[in-house]
């Protein structure tokens, strides 16, 4: 997910507009097939020196990629369409549909959350019975590991490294000591 911003200056706030109406336009249009969707969108006073000089329109883009190894290309044609109007404020990873890592993330965390029962059992001389309660406190989506960057090289624009996700189950189980 390529987070973008586009600024365009005008002497009025309606002039500041229709520059930013013309950058956004040439966005949209210069990424065809891509969802596109406006996360922010301000006008505001310009100032130099102190003293009011016009005014900026500001609208804050979110435009999913799908490939990150074509983030870069897709910089490059953002800049191409739309100008010195196009600011890039970064790049996201995320999964499109993590439901079978959380899936596979719970399972393995409950596995865990039982291993380590049974050896706090064992060290307790009983035994684990039937579970009683079972929460999952948080539930956070996939995020990024700190380390093991796979560099992809691009065609055109910038390089971006694609980064590993990682998924994160936490469970607490409530089980019945017995003997």
């Amino acid at each position: 997910m390529l987070d973008l911003r586009l600024q365009a200056h005008g002497s009025t706030v309606g002039e500041a507009l229709t520059a930013l109406t013309r950058a956004s336009h040439a966005c949209h249009d210069a990424v065809p097939g891509l969802p596109v969707r406006t996360s922010g969108l301000g006008v505001h006073p310009r100032h130099e020196q102190g003293h009011q000089r016009g005014h900026t329109a500001s609208q804050s883009l979110h435009v999913r990629t799908g490939d990150p190894a074509s983030a870069g290309e897709l910089v490059q044609r953002l800049v191409d369409a739309v100008g010195d109007a196009l600011g890039v404020d970064g790049l996201r990873h995320e999964v499109a549909d993590p439901s079978d890592l959380h899936r596979r993330a719970r399972e393995q965390a409950f596995a865990d959350a039982a291993v380590r029962a049974e050896q706090y059992a064992a060290l307790a001389g009983r035994h684990l019975g039937a579970v009683r309660a079972i929460t999952e406190p948080g539930a956070p989506g996939p995020s990024p590991l700190p380390a093991g960057a796979a560099r992809t090289a691009l065609a055109a624009g910038p390089v971006v490294e694609a980064e590993d996700l990682a998924v994160v189950a936490v469970v607490e189980v409530v089980w019945e000591l017995r003997g």
